[in-house]
């Protein structure tokens, strides 16, 4: 979980959707829970990843969040008022997957 994470925190956009792609991939694997401070680690870099130009890498991290939410209920409560304010800006985008994906 951590080379992802790490992957997705790179500067070159390419590592960071490498990153997401390997985060869906565990997330989607995950079984067990997350400890709270990975859940939080993986929020803050969604978040990071939401600001992101490129549509691919926001509507990645919100595939992320998604997967997330359905997995760790709990623990994303505890970001719910950073997380709702990040997700309804990208209603907005400009590109439909990122809005759908947002919704």
């Amino acid at each position: 979980m951590e080379e992802a994470l790490e992957l997705a925190r790179s500067k070159d956009t390419k590592d960071r959707m490498a990153g997401l792609e390997r985060l869906h991939q565990l997330l989607e694997a995950f079984r067990k829970s997350l400890s709270s401070s990975e859940v939080t680690s993986l929020v803050d870099v969604c978040l990071d990843l939401l600001k992101d130009n490129n549509f691919r890498v926001s509507q990645g991290a919100l595939q992320a969040l998604a997967s997330a939410a359905v997995l760790f209920r709990e623990h994303l409560k505890l970001h719910f008022n950073a997380l709702v304010p990040a997700v309804v800006e990208r209603l907005g985008d400009a590109k439909q997957r990122v809005r759908d994906a947002a919704r």
